[in-house]
């Protein structure tokens, strides 16, 4: 008998805000999409290279760095990902968009701005 094997939807969220991090999961998962979490640059990278998520939800100021500036080593990674950017901070859009971020929120979040990042 053959079994096919289905890959999981999967969404990566690098925030070290964890209300954040909560909100956008709930969210996700009545999509019935699985996420997983990382609260630093670093974490978030190994995370990303482990489970090549369909989606990163990335927020900019980390507490190893700027999600801005690594965007590039995550779209390096994972070419075929989404990459989100969360922020605050409406300045960073032209350079999130620029180093490759496929779209960008600004916080505070609204469910229609995560319905949004998915389509």
């Amino acid at each position: 008998m053959n079994s096919i094997k289905l890959k999981k939807t999967l969404a990566l969220i690098i925030d070290d805000e964890i209300d954040t991090c909560l909100l956008i999961k709930l969210y996700l998962q009545k999509k019935g999409i699985e996420t997983i979490q990382a609260h630093s640059l670093h974490d978030g990278l190994a995370k990303a290279a482990q489970a090549v998520p369909q989606w990163v939800f990335l927020d900019n100021n980390l507490p190893d760095g700027f999600g801005v500036d690594t965007i590039p080593a995550f779209r390096a990674l994972l070419p075929e990902t989404q990459i989100v950017m969360i922020t605050a901070l409406s300045k960073v859009k032209d350079k999130a968009m620029l180093h490759g971020a496929n779209r960008f929120l600004e916080k505070p979040l609204s469910y229609a701005a995560i319905d949004f990042a998915l389509n």
